[in-house]
């Protein structure tokens, strides 16, 4: 078992290449890696396949094969935690982006050694953390730039901040930022909001608003995007209707089905490509009880668009279709 404070923000696979673990514990962030053995009787051999080879689409396989991962990799440092991340003081932690973003960072490579698990401290490029380039993005619009030390961290949704509900000069927004492994993402997404917001729809299409843009505290460079936040109720995303206690009429169903369709047609009308079409892509507002579309961050997701069709117009009219047709409508 690992401590309630140990948090695994982060899983890389490199298909046959190894696998990656990232790990924030007080306060402070571990990378480890587990690469291929070069020999037999490995402990890291058996976990690197048994990680590759399980079901994405089997949650409670998922779970369970990270959780027996993070333990071994915890029992296997555990003075090293005890020497580089002991318990922080009592007292409110940091929340501002920045210090989310670039805590201070370890690596280390798990190996067997004589039989038992050991981690070997490695040498890490702190400069790439602190993004010295940043994201290819041109602010034509004139949309207003913040320092990461400026925006404050209300929740993390996704990864260590990558996608977090901020506060930034006392409004709510959502932000999407992260190492440059996001970045093509992200980049998409700014370029498809500005297009919904130069439109003459955009007042009509029911997608987050883009409201800013964050520079690194350290560098000044753009290292993420702002946007409006949607707010979310019990039923979350599209997604959570597999849920067989979760419950909603063929009323709402219908009418969810008809916003996303009619999202996605004006979407296209503009030119934008959703990309990524899938439930889990559609919040519903919380106030409202309206669909809103989501993530424009591109790529495709098994079951719902071919790849061969990823990021096409045929992609999300499959994705579309396929969404009325779990709606059961």
């Amino acid at each position: 078992m690992t401590p309630e404070d140990w948090q695994a923000v982060q899983w890389d696979s490199g298909c046959g290449e190894g696998l990656f673990l990232t790990v924030m514990y007080h306060g402070k962030r571990f990378h480890v890696s587990l690469l291929p053995p070069s020999s037999p009787d490995t402990i890291e051999g058996p976990l690197i396949s048994k990680f590759d080879s399980m079901d994405d689409e089997d949650e409670d396989e998922t779970l369970a094969i990270q959780e027996e991962i993070e333990t071994i990799v915890y029992e296997a440092g555990r003075s090293i935690w005890t020497q580089l991340a002991p318990p922080l003081p009592d007292g409110p932690e940091l929340s501002d982006l920045h210090s989310l973003l670039y805590p201070e960072t370890f690596s280390f490579r798990f190996i067997t050694n004589n039989g038992k698990a050991e981690l070997v401290p490695q040498e890490i490029e702190e400069a790439h953390y602190h993004d010295r380039f940043g994201m290819k993005i041109v602010n034509d619009m004139g949309i207003p730039q913040y320092s990461s030390k400026d925006v404050r961290v209300l929740e993390t949704l996704v990864g260590q901040g990558y996608i977090a509900q901020v506060l930034v000069e006392g409004k709510e927004m959502c932000c999407k930022s992260g190492d440059d492994a996001f970045w093509q993402g992200i980049e998409r997404e700014f370029d498809c909001l500005c297009k919904v917001a130069r439109s003459q729809l955009a007042n009509s299409i029911r997608v987050p608003q883009l409201l800013g843009l964050v520079t690194s505290a350290e560098t000044g460079m753009i290292i993420g995007i702002l946007e409006e936040y949607i707010p979310t109720g019990v039923l979350f995303d599209l997604r959570e209707l597999e849920d067989e206690d979760m419950e909603a009429s063929t009323e709402r169903r219908k009418k969810w089905g008809a916003q996303v369709r009619e999202t996605v047609d004006l979407l296209h009308k503009i030119g934008v490509i959703w990309g990524d079409g899938k439930p889990h892509n559609v919040l519903i507002h919380k106030e409202t009880d309206d669909a809103w579309v989501i993530d424009f961050g591109g790529s495709y997701t098994e079951g719902w668009v071919d790849e061969e069709l990823m990021e096409t117009l045929e992609g999300d009219e499959q994705a579309v279709g396929r969404i009325l047709k779990f709606l059961d409508i």
